[in-house]
């Protein structure tokens, strides 16, 4: 019960790369989705390498997921919406949930804390994964090291913490603070020892553990902090308001130390010389943001929003490098590097919308959207007209269309496809420019005989100054040359989706297929368009839910799509040329093989396809508390889906191509108690 999982299975939504929680939606970055956690942006949302979503599902009430007819009150991003709202606490009765699992455990209440004035609900959730690691490599390293003088250590830790109070002041106002905390903490080292002798009589090594060899230490952190007070206000059934103070904090970090000992093998160890690497990376975003938003109901045919934002951005990435040689008593500094950058922007918006029925079959939703974005010497502003309507034939179906218009002002910077805490967030500057996007979206939408419904719907969609790396391999990003690191280019997506699905009171089946094209042009890497790497061709989900009785439910769902792209030499040449032998004082041919590209990610990795299944025992206990036993298999038939790709050249000079899976099979199970 993921929320992003669940997002993930929708028509138009990809995950992209195995076990990322990220969302590609209609031809998007993965950078270009907007997080709202109880109206506050969340910068990271992926825990375990995104086999969980940051978001409670204990504590989430709703969420509204919008990928094409984006309400003017969005803004910031070009691609996706999820905006998601955590319960209020009871203000009657006590209530809570424990579950623990094979994975993790998780913890939530909510009650009166004073009756009928004053509410809290708390959620708290943490994996046990550091439980099971530390002792398994504790066991390793005993066979590690006798026989081949290493050890191993690692540790892997994440947690969130929701936390909300609800306090009403009177019968027309209300306040509610909101608070989360979550952070994910990987460490791994390996130690290699100094082998001092062999025993001929057991063919063992023997390793002096007082000196060591090489030692890699890598530590990785990533996580986010909001905090709001939201003050309700209503004026009349027909207006009401509601202003929000928040707080957002993202912290993105990496750390990676390695040393090396170089001893004399003619003397009893003698040390001669010892090189050390030291490598911290750090990304920090602080937002302020202050919003109003009022609702207004004038008539029956009108629903009126309106508003306005303010938010101060920081954006703070450090990245420090020291390298150096130690030979007896003198010590070399190879690398001394630190650097520092530090960004502020103050970004503010207007918007108005209206949503308006003529008659009883068109419904109208006009919108318009104002933003500016300041930062240094440089300010950008652009309205963004929306418009979505709906037009009703009969009772079970309708027509819908949209038009949006979106602006983005923060750039992901990174030099990996892979969402790792090694990117960071920086605002548009003078050279890079705000991020574009104009989206146009219709369908038919329709509820069919014997409960069954059909959806079924085509985008267009358009992105201007996006961005791509274009330096050398690097596992972070040059922070103090940024803007010179990566080119502009332009983008654009289209395809069709259909939903269809079977809901009765017991069953629920859906089916949903995308068909699409995402292409690419960036003038500095090709002449014309190309495939994105992310471009999906055909996307199908399939999900089934069916309960037996009350005590016994089984789901599943199937998901399949075409692979991901990526660049490798596809071609090649063999030129030769006429060569002087100095030995033989004679020419000779030689041949030299040279690589060719036809273009940027021009071929496609094999196809991704799981099948993930479940089941739930339930019982109410004596006392009427509700009781689940939870039995679920992540990737049923252990089919390694591809990663990465390369390469190869065997030993009859052919060429064939690699692809390296990772996740297996995944059997967990947990117990879960409400009371």
């Amino acid at each position: 019960p993921d929320l992003i999982k669940t997002i993930q299975r929708l028509p138009g939504v990809s995950s992209g790369t195995e076990l990322l929680s990220g969302l590609y939606v209609h031809g998007g970055t993965g950078s270009d989705n907007l997080y709202l956690l109880d109206g506050v942006p969340l910068y990271s949302t992926s825990h375990l390498i995104g086999l969980f979503s940051s978001f409670n599902s204990d504590v989430v009430d709703d969420v509204d997921f919008y990928k094409s007819g984006f309400p003017a009150r969005y803004g910031g991003r070009l691609s996706s919406v999820v905006d998601v709202n955590t319960r209020e606490g009871n203000m009657y009765e006590w209530h809570g949930n424990f579950s623990i699992g094979l994975i993790d455990g998780r913890f939530q209440i909510d009650g009166p804390i004073v009756k009928g004035k004053t509410s809290l609900n708390f959620g708290l959730r943490r994996t046990w994964l550091d439980a099971v690691t530390i002792p398994g490599l504790m066991i390793a390293n005993i066979y590690a090291g006798r026989s081949a003088g290493e050890k191993y250590a690692g540790h892997y830790a994440f947690w969130d913490m929701n936390l909300g109070i609800t306090h009403i002041i009177s019968d027309t106002d209300k306040l509610q603070f909101t608070f989360f905390n979550g952070m994910d903490n990987l460490r791994g080292s390996y130690e290699s020892y100094l082998s001092t002798d062999y025993d001929k009589v057991t063919h063992e090594h023997v390793f002096d553990f007082s000196k060591r060899q090489d030692n890699t230490d890598i530590r990785l952190g990533w996580g986010s902090t909001t905090a709001g007070l939201t003050w309700n206000h209503f004026f009349s059934d027909e207006l009401t308001m509601r202003t929000r103070l928040s707080y957002a904090r993202s912290d993105n970090k990496t750390k990676f130390d390695y040393s090396e000992w170089d001893y004399d093998r003619t003397k009893p160890a003698k040390l001669e010389s010892s090189y050390f690497s030291k490598e911290d990376n750090r990304s920090k975003v602080h937002d302020i943001i202050l919003r109003s938003d009022l609702d207004w109901i004038p008539s029956d045919i009108h629903h009126v929003r309106f508003g306005a934002s303010f938010q101060h951005h920081i954006y703070n990435p450090d990245r420090k490098a020291l390298y150096w040689l130690e030979n007896h008593d003198e010590k070399t500094i190879l690398i001394d590097t630190k650097s520092s950058q530090a960004y502020h922007g103050e970004e503010a918006a207007l918007y108005a919308e209206d949503e308006i029925s003529i008659g009883n079959r068109l419904t109208l939703a006009p919108g318009l959207r104002y933003s500016i974005f300041s930062t240094g010497k440089k300010t950008y502003h652009s309205p963004e007209p929306r418009l979505a309507m709906r037009y009703d034939i009969g009772r079970d179906v309708a027509l819908k269309f949209s038009y949006t218009d979106m602006r983005q002002y923060v750039h992901l910077i990174q030099t990996l496809y892979l969402d790792l805490p090694t990117s960071s967030w920086l605002p548009c500057t003078e050279t890079m420019k705000p991020m574009h996007s104009s989206q146009i979206a219709g369908g038919v939408y329709a509820r069919l005989p014997h409960d069954l419904h059909l959806e079924v719907e085509g985008f267009w969609k358009s992105l201007d100054h996006i961005y791509e790396y274009n330096g050398p391999f690097s596992l972070y990003p040059p922070i103090e040359r940024w803007e010179s690191s990566f080119s502009e280019g332009k983008g654009r997506a289209y395809g069709a989706e259909v939903a269809f699905g079977w809901t009765t009171d017991d069953t629920d089946i859906n089916l949903s297929y995308t068909l699409s094209w995402s292409q690419r042009n960036f003038p500095d890497f090709f002449h014309t368009w190309y495939f994105d790497r992310n471009d999906y061709r055909n996307m199908l989900n399939i999900t089934a839910t069916h309960r037996f009785s009350n005590k016994f439910e089984l789901y599943g769902g199937f998901t399949y799509r075409t692979g991901s792209r990526l660049t490798l030499a596809d071609q090649g040449i063999n030129p030769s040329r006429n060569q002087y032998d100095m030995d033989t004082h004679q020419y000779r041919e030689e041949y030299s093989y040279n690589q060719l590209y036809t273009s940027p990610n021009n071929l496609r990795m094999p196809s991704y396809h799981r099948l993930d299944l479940g089941m739930n025992f339930k019982k109410v206990t004596r006392r009427g508390n509700e009781r689940t036993w939870n039995f679920s298999i992540y990737n049923a038939y252990c089919h390694l889906n591809p990663i990465y790709a390369e390469v190869h050249k065997n030993k009859e000079g052919n060429y064939k191509g690699v692809a390296y899976g990772a996740i297996p099979i995944i059997p967990t199970f947990s117990y879960q108690l409400k009371f």
